[in-house]
């Protein structure tokens, strides 16, 4: 039978016989669900998983340039805007100055903030698919917001092992085990699911709750044990928290009027909800391909508006109580020049310095590594790495061609994987702890 547009991406979200909707109406992992017999005897899963949004763009936007470390050296261009004045900039324990603009991020957030510094060894816009891979850092040619997704599905009980993008964007796809996946956008799923027919309106939740309830709680009683009907009870989703998440994921659906980066991290959130994937793939512009940027006043906008959506998806994530089951990373394809004589009208591209931005539960408000030139008059880039103390160090255990794989194996950490996936998984640099929140 062909299947339409809307029916398509339907089963693309919740799976063979929307077994996605049927484990948002009960709450039980779609494992279970699909195998009853095999997912009741799988070992529980242990840690605390996070969700991700994974922000990334192929613009190589002038992120680095204004983060914390950067501003103790009088060399490096900093906008003139009031906004980009040095600020001191709390992160939880550590003291830091950075762009005024950061400052603006709630204490809480900050305190759970990590600017980690490290190069993406290109200056290639196309190399983004490659940035994504971690120039061959992760294993088996994977790239990282893939590698992620496909870690944390069996523990988040996902529908998909497979990431998501909702920028819409080409220079953003993203591939999973090699395949390409589909680009998304936020007027999309509002469109598909808050359709007035056909739509997550019209579904009989309530019903289709009760009944994929009752066929387990059969299986359980035939088949199982007293421990795995309790694991069922566990799980249930009642009927009146049920009607309440409808309405509320209807409500924001319905609330998606474009393809924004506040609209993408908003869609995030109503996947992550619905269960539907570990990993979203979305873009927060911070000031973009600057090089002809007439006093650096496209990237003081550009900052601006990226805290700005920052600052929503805090408030968001606070409002739909995932603050502490949702993590964010920004990692971009490279970052720019940061030479004060060369910088006063636009910056070039940078492969020896990136900044990726951290926010999460499983993140400690830090500064990892740092910034300097190689060489009078040289471009900066980023220093080597004590893992121990997560300082800039020209000494440090993580060298200068592995502070990236650093960053991708912190990222990991931080959103639950074990040490043994991580090793696995990522083949260069260290975790550095002090990135971590214990």
């Amino acid at each position: 039978m062909k299947l339409n547009r809307r029916d398509a991406i339907l089963s693309m979200l919740f799976g063979a016989g929307l077994v996605g909707l049927r484990s948002l109406a009960t709450g039980v992992p779609a494992a279970i669900l699909l195998d009853p017999r095999r997912g009741l005897a799988a070992t529980p899963p242990t840690g605390k998983p996070q969700f991700l949004i994974f922000s990334t763009t192929g613009a190589g936007d002038p992120v680095n340039c204004n983060a914390p470390g950067t501003y103790e050296d009088p060399n490096i261009a900093h906008p003139s805007d009031p906004s980009m004045a040095a600020t001191p900039l709390l992160l939880g324990s550590t003291s830091a100055n950075a762009a005024k603009i950061w400052s603006t991020l709630p204490a809480a957030v900050l305190a759970r903030t990590c600017f980690f510094h490290h190069g993406t060894y290109t200056v290639i816009h196309p190399d983004e698919g490659k940035v994504l891979r971690m120039m061959g850092a992760v294993a088996g040619g994977e790239m990282l917001p893939s590698m992620l997704s496909r870690e944390l599905a069996t523990t988040l009980g996902t529908v998909r092992a497979q990431p998501m993008s909702l920028s819409g964007n080409f220079n953003e796809a993203v591939y999973f085990q090699g395949a390409p996946q589909p680009l998304l956008t936020p007027t999309t799923l509002s469109t598909v699911l808050a359709s007035p027919t056909n739509g997550l309106g019209t579904m009989d939740l309530v019903k289709l709750r009760d009944q994929s309830l009752d066929e387990l709680n059969q299986f359980a009683k035939s088949q199982g044990n007293a421990s795995q009907k309790n694991f069922i009870d566990q799980y249930a989703t009642s009927t009146t928290q049920l009607r309440t998440l409808q309405n509320g994921l209807l409500s924001s659906l319905s609330a998606l009027k474009d393809d924004s980066s506040d609209s993408q991290i908003q869609a995030a959130l109503i996947l992550f909800q619905m269960k539907v994937t570990p990993v979203v793939v979305v873009n927060i512009g911070f000031g973009g391909d600057n090089h002809s940027d007439a006093n650096l006043a496209g990237e003081v906008s550009g900052h601006q508006s990226g805290v700005a959506t920052l600052i929503k998806m805090s408030q968001a994530l606070s409002d739909a109580k995932l603050s502490d089951q949702v993590t964010f990373a920004m990692m971009n394809v490279f970052g720019r020049t940061m030479i004060a004589k060369d910088s006063v009208n636009g910056r070039q591209h940078n492969d020896g310095h990136h900044v990726t931005l951290m926010i999460g539960a499983g993140i400690k408000g830090s500064v990892v590594g740092g910034v300097a030139q190689p060489a009078a008059g040289k471009e900066y880039q980023a220093l080597p790495i004590a893992s121990a103390t997560g300082k800039g160090d020209a000494a440090g255990d993580v060298p200068f061609n592995e502070t990236f794989g650093a960053m991708g194996k912190t990222l990991s950490a931080a959103v639950g994987l074990s040490s043994d996936t991580i090793s696995t998984n990522i083949l260069t640099g260290a975790v550095v702890a002090p990135a971590l929140a214990t």
